[in-house]
């Protein structure tokens, strides 16, 4: 089964290899730059052979890239669109440069826009950032908690945009925790089966690519997206037990976001060996 988590490029892109490997993962996902500004990385035709050397010699694949959190497809404002386009598509030029499966996105907050008008709005920038960067990497967008006016926490709105960006370039990560404070029950073999039968009419289950594997610190349908370790939070060792070990799931690249257990900040070995744990169970 393929763990791991999100991991720090600081320092060059390939300083990642080794953080990934020293929390046990086989998969990972990092920021390219700075996820609260607009500056931009780039990287060395060195940095970027030895990040290739070190996935492929230690078979760290799949490796995603999270876009900035400051970008906003859903938005009225123009400079922040035009900012948000080039961000994703800067991300998906780097993508390829670096042999990375796909960037992962939140689509932002429409606010108290007209939801018509600004899912509209987010189908046609998805076109538009795809033909900014043409290429083979995927816009992956991430299913949303359900919060401040955010679309993409329903199935409908993620098969509205699968549907409208017409691309198979374009898939699904979903988030554990999201899914939870968006009201999707995951603590039981029934609330799975609704949840997943839901989300593959409609939007597929051959466009989820990637899971966030995440528990949560707040209730069902709260609408919170505050991330706990695995069996720390209201999902529970259960919930994740009966999820790692469903056949629609097991084969997809599980990334943690959690906060850590102890000293450690953010995803660790213990996080990971508990998800092994479960899926032996």
């Amino acid at each position: 089964m393929k763990i791991g988590g999100h991991v720090s490029a600081a320092g060059g892109v390939d300083t990642a290899v080794q953080r990934a490997l020293d929390i046990g993962a086989n998969c990972f996902q990092i920021f390219i730059t700075s996820p609260r500004t607009w500056r931009k990385n780039t990287y060395s035709d060195e940095q970027i052979a030895e990040f290739s050397k070190g996935i492929d010699t230690y078979g760290l694949k799949p490796v995603f890239i999270h876009a900035l959190y400051l970008v906003n497809l859903a938005t009225d404002n123009k400079e922040l669109l035009e900012k948000s386009i080039d961000a994703l598509a800067h991300a998906l030029i780097m993508a390829d440069r670096l042999g990375i499966q796909g960037v992962i996105y939140h689509t932002g907050s429409k606010r108290d826009r007209d939801h018509d008008e600004a899912m509209t709005q987010v189908i046609e920038t998805m076109k538009e950032v795809l033909k900014r960067a043409p290429g083979k990497s995927q816009l992956i967008v991430e299913g949303a908690a359900g919060q401040g006016g955010a679309l993409g926490s329903t199935f409908d709105e993620l098969g509205q945009m699968i549907k409208g960006a017409s691309s198979d370039r374009v898939k699904v990560c979903l988030d554990m925790c999201h899914l939870f404070a968006a009201g999707f029950d995951l603590r039981t073999k029934t609330g799975i089966d609704e949840t997943l039968g839901e989300f593959d009419q409609k939007v597929g289950l051959e466009n989820l690519v990637v899971i966030h594997s995440n528990d949560s610190k707040f209730g069902l349908g709260e609408a919170r997206d505050r991330h706990e370790n695995i069996g720390e939070g209201k999902i529970g060792n259960e919930g994740f037990r009966l999820l790692v070990n469903d056949s629609r799931l097991t084969n997809l690249p599980w990334i943690l976001e959690v906060p850590g257990f102890g000293e450690h900040k953010g995803p660790d070995q213990k996080n990971i060996d508990q998800l092994k744990s479960l899926h032996r169970d």
